[in-house]
């Protein structure tokens, strides 16, 4: 069992080459947020949201067996739902996109996930290799189409409860990260561009330079993303990868002599374990975003106009403080 885990929890199906856990697209783990939520996520729904509580409870949001065991921490991944909104449920604001519907979608999904919509935190991401820090008084940061952003960056971070942390994704691979110890979270967004360029590691050195995070502590959930089997790349990405891994290189490469074809989870789960992360400790999902595209948005499968999914990672808020005359009534 790893130490800081609530025991219990169902078990991995099955191990890499690496020793990550693989998540199979089928597992009855992948249910409906009602199903998955559990009571202590439920009770952080915001509330007073009126209708939208009742659609969101039925929304199928997607959690980490592994970060699921992990006391305090909530997280989980939006998916398109066709007929969901005026987009399928899409949360991004680019594009020739309504705005007002990309924001109830964010409050209906938030929702379901079980954190405060309004303390959403969004970066603009340039598949780079930045990290940014969310402290207490930026909650919202980017949440609304008329908000400003935290800034640039591909990661985020943070130690301060409440604040929830969300990337957007249409086959790039989203990383949530928990430091259930220190504690602290964050979340990734890693193309090629990133993960050749190891945004992976940047953010667990930013865990550990900035939040003093252990990395042997980290826990780590590689999500949704285009798989090696619809991901054909060119030969500058394969010697790309390549200068980056060294001889390990080939655990993300397949076919590289005809039609090379990049593995992000691949790679990414060697990034991590190269920056110390244990490999028990790293969850992958065996989705493809490409393949399964009626659930999933994806830029290859359905163009560059495609919508955004989410991935949200937040440190549960701090109860309130009961008055004196409760406490003392306790």
């Amino acid at each position: 069992m790893i130490p800081g885990l609530r025991p219990g929890a169902p078990g991995p199906e099955s191990a890499s080459p690496l020793g990550a856990i693989v998540l199979d697209a089928d597992d009855p783990r992948l249910a409906p947020a009602n199903a998955a939520t559990g009571t202590a996520s439920r009770d952080l729904v915001p509330p007073a949201l009126g209708a939208e509580t009742n659609a969101a409870s039925s929304l199928p949001v997607l959690r980490s067996s592994l970060l699921s065991r992990v006391p305090g921490v909530v997280h989980g991944l939006t998916r398109r739902v066709p007929g969901l909104g005026r987009a399928d449920g899409n949360l991004g604001y680019s594009g020739e996109r309504d705005r007002d519907d990309a924001w109830s979608m964010r409050q209906l999904w938030a929702t379901a996930i079980g954190v405060d919509p309004t303390r959403l935190v969004v970066a603009g991401q340039v598949h780079g290799t930045a990290v940014l820090r969310a402290a207490p008084e930026e909650a919202g940061r980017g949440a609304r189409p008329d908000g400003s952003r935290l800034g640039i960056a591909d990661a985020l971070i943070s130690d301060a409860p409440g604040i929830a942390l969300l990337s957007l994704h249409a086959d790039c691979l989203p990383i949530l990260l928990v430091d259930p110890t220190r504690p602290a979270v964050a979340v990734v967004h890693a193309g090629w561009r990133g993960t050749v360029a190891d945004v992976a590691g940047a953010a667990v050195r930013a865990l550990s330079e900035e939040l003093g995070s252990a990395p042997s502590d980290l826990l780590a959930y590689l999500g949704p993303a285009i798989g090696p089997c619809c991901y054909e790349v060119g030969a500058e990405v394969a010697a790309a990868w390549r200068q980056q891994a060294r001889a390990e290189a080939d655990h993300a490469l397949h076919r590289e002599e005809t039609h090379p074809s990049f593995d992000l989870r691949a790679a990414n789960a060697w990034l991590l374990t190269r920056a110390g992360i244990p490999p028990q400790r790293i969850e992958r999902s065996a989705i493809c975003t490409r393949c399964s595209g009626d659930a999933w948005f994806s830029h290859r499968g359905q163009g560059p106009a495609t919508g955004r999914f989410g991935a949200v990672i937040a440190l549960a808020p701090e109860a309130d403080p009961l008055p004196a005359a409760a406490a003392t009534a306790r």
